[in-house]
């Protein structure tokens, strides 16, 4: 598994005292940040996955869940966006940018 550079938006935050390892959140979790692990009886998260859909927080029994915006994130300014930002993130995460420095002589198609 490669390590990622990209800093998760939300931060799914758990008390563990008032978890009882239930597993709703795991079942309904469209987008599998939850994960139960076997062999410490305990809930995890996998943040770089979750979308801040409130739907974990919403149907657990106990209350045991709170997503909120990340500290780790840039600050928005004049000169960068959120998406720009989140867009070079990506890049430096992949090696991979189009042309840099140079611009394109004609648009290139989007897909």
């Amino acid at each position: 598994m490669s390590v990622k550079f990209i800093y998760p938006e939300f931060e799914v935050i758990r008390n563990e005292n008032r978890c009882i390892a239930c597993r709703v959140c795991e079942r309904q979790c469209a987008n599998e940040v939850h994960s139960y692990d076997e062999e410490h009886k305990i809930m995890k998260c996998d943040e770089s996955k979750c979308v801040n859909c409130q739907r974990c927080v919403s149907l657990c029994p106990t209350r045991a869940l709170k997503i909120v915006k990340s500290d780790c994130t840039l600050r928005e300014n004049a000169n960068w966006s959120n998406d720009t930002i989140k867009e070079i993130y990506k890049q430096a995460n992949s090696g991979g940018v189009l042309l840099s420095s140079m611009g394109n002589p004609k648009p290139l198609p989007v897909y």
